[in-house]
């Protein structure tokens, strides 16, 4: 994971640089907030909806307050002084997203469908491990190679996790219909499931992003990227971090 320290900055690979550089703190906000309120907080109000049980909440809820609190954190500091913070963020959303997701999914499928298979959850749950285990092995196996080289981009892992996935997905769907479950509540189940997958590949990602940079901090260039523009911003008490 971590880059020779005499290997010069220009000499890294396009896709090296890529995974050291910071989100633009313009879009920041914005982008975390469409995390939170629309890929997070949609599907998990979807499932509320579904249910209606306030034993649920009781089990997510230390997960949306952490993701809430620290987003409303986020939300008010000066996005310059949070550029590392806001990359160990989405990797933890995401992780936390997933875990909470996944478990609002198999709640409902347990209450509204009332599936006591043992077998069928045993598969559900398989199919999510290998998933997830893909996500982390293609993050490690595309910076595990020479950084100064540049590397063709394979979908062999994208082939994988469909292929993982469609097994588990074709008996998902398979029991729902079984069930004579109305197609609305297919579809609902399906997205809050697809939602979770999201998060975990956001987790994956931005989780091994932000240990990628720490461990390689010589490389990481903070924003502004103007001496100018940083100095002036120092000078108003912004710290830069």
């Amino acid at each position: 994971m971590k880059i020779d320290p005499e290997t010069r900055y220009e000499d890294l690979a396009l896709y090296v640089k890529d995974h050291l550089e910071f989100i633009y703190v313009g879009d920041v906000k914005w982008s975390v907030a469409v995390l939170v309120l629309i890929i997070y907080d949609a599907p998990l109000l979807l499932g509320f909806s579904m249910l209606l049980k306030i034993e649920l909440l009781w089990i997510v809820l230390p997960f949306v307050l952490i993701i809430h609190l620290w987003w409303i954190r986020l939300m008010i500091k000066n996005p310059y002084s949070t550029q590392l913070e806001v990359i160990l963020f989405m990797g933890v959303w995401g992780a936390l997203g997933g875990i909470s997701l996944f478990i609002t999914f198999v709640w409902v499928i347990f209450h509204v469908l009332q599936i006591t298979s043992t077998v069928f959850y045993i598969i559900i749950a398989i199919v999510t491990i290998v998933l997830v285990y893909i996500l982390v092995k293609y993050q490690l196996h595309k910076y595990s190679g020479d950084p100064i080289k540049e590397r063709k981009e394979s979908n062999q892992y994208k082939y994988m996790g469909l292929v993982t996935a469609s097994p588990g997905i074709g008996y998902l769907f398979y029991v729902l219909i079984e069930k004579n479950t109305m197609l609305e509540d297919i579809i609902s189940m399906v997205s809050i499931y697809f939602f979770a997958i999201i998060c975990s590949y956001t987790a994956a990602k931005f989780l091994h992003r932000y240990f990628f940079m720490k461990a390689n901090m010589k490389y990481v260039i903070y924003q502004p990227h103007g001496n100018k523009k940083k100095e002036k911003l120092i000078k108003q008490g912004v710290e830069i971090k």
